[in-house]
């Protein structure tokens, strides 16, 4: 008999690490900084919501990266922000756009400010403005803490997309919703609804699509992909030009495939889930997913899942993808498409996010 789990786990080197570094990261966030940075962060919230009650919010000010979704709500003016908005070229351009933000509601994606050159300057405009309401959708909240510890204490409302780091993301922001799910936002409602039968008659691969933007510092996930990729040359690594191509290009890509391999970051509910599922085909995600919310309330009529061996020899899954497919027909692609575009697309996530800061806000935004 070979080593048990047992052994195994006990064989561990450095076994205790994890749990001595989140010991710290605990103890550390029980200092008297967080609750006087609460103290400050409620100061604001109240003097936002004084203001609020006595003029109506005029605007809401969308991310720029969050265009495709095209969102409205019916009477609202509806502004998306221009790219590179948060980089402040001199002081009348700063004050500009304080001016601009005045009296509205501002939806700030974590990529708005992710360069390191803007942070300060978005800093200094949500310090100064004294009557707009930051809200920030953060996508990368499960590995990238320098900037969302950042996004946290400089927002109104932070909203986490990943379940990873919400006790340490709430030390810096009381208000923090959800965690919002990343929803797919290539394409809006009408461009997707529209391009639906050529997604139902495409010809479509057998073999997955898995083109994964390469992070060198989380390894299991490189061996993942390069490890399948021995496979399937259609999964591996891209650049990031992806989302400069036209919007029918991308889109044709994404329904030229069957089934397409999904390897997260670390065990983060990807973007590319959505988009697997909004153009008819099948992502195949990892098992650590798939009792976690919102993959748990997928049908399994329209996801699978990998384990460690189907890792080393995929190709048994993947022919059980391609019957899955087959075997559902144009009714599958359609019961898919519809089921992530009325619960998964970015048009239900950025409304959450609007209703969250009525909520706290009592901003009465509704249809006029």
């Amino acid at each position: 008999m070979g080593k048990t789990i047992s052994d195994y786990f006990f064989s561990f080197a450095d076994r205790n690490l994890p749990a001595k570094q989140v010991s710290d990261y605990v103890a550390y966030t029980q200092n008297d900084f967080y609750f006087n940075l609460a103290l400050l962060k409620k100061n604001r919230i109240n003097r936002l919501k004084v203001h609020f009650s006595r003029t109506n919010l005029q605007k809401i000010f969308i991310s720029a990266n969050l265009s495709g979704v095209d969102f409205k709500i019916d009477g609202w003016d509806i502004n998306y922000l221009e790219k590179g908005f948060f980089q402040v070229l001199d002081c009348n351009d700063f004050e500009k756009k304080l001016l601009y933000l005045k009296d509205s509601l501002v939806i700030v994606n974590n990529n708005d400010v992710g360069h390191h050159a803007v942070t300060r300057h978005y800093a200094d405009i949500f310090s100064m403005s004294d009557s707009t309401i930051f809200a920030v959708w953060d996508f990368d909240n499960h590995h990238w803490l320098e900037l969302s510890t950042f996004l946290a204490a400089h927002s109104d409302l932070y909203i986490p997309t990943h379940h990873e780091n919400l006790y340490l993301l709430t030390r810096y922001n009381w208000l923090t919703a959800g965690p919002v799910y990343a929803g797919s936002i290539q394409w809006s409602k009408k461009y997707i609804t529209d391009h639906l039968p050529e997604m139902i008659t495409a010809h479509r691969s057998d073999v997955p699509l898995g083109m994964h933007i390469p992070y060198s510092v989380f390894r299991f996930r490189i061996q993942t992909i390069t490890t399948l990729n021995q496979h399937y040359p259609t999964v591996g690594f891209s650049n990031r030009t992806f989302h400069d191509r036209k919007i029918e290009d991308r889109l044709k890509e994404w329904y030229s495939f069957k089934s397409h391999w999904i390897v997260p970051v670390l065990n983060d509910v990807s973007i590319r889930i959505f988009d697997a599922l909004i153009t008819g085909g099948i992502p195949i995600v990892s098992e650590s997913l798939r009792f976690l919310p919102p993959i748990n309330e997928i049908s399994r009529d329209h996801i699978l899942f990998y384990g460690p061996y189907d890792i080393i020899d995929p190709q048994n899954l993947v022919t059980t993808a391609n019957e899955l497919f087959d075997h559902g027909g144009a009714d599958k692609v359609v019961e898919r498409h519809r089921y992530a575009l009325n619960h998964h697309h970015g048009y239900n996530r950025i409304h959450q996010i609007i209703m969250y800061a009525n909520e706290v806000f009592a901003l009465d935004i509704r249809s006029r």
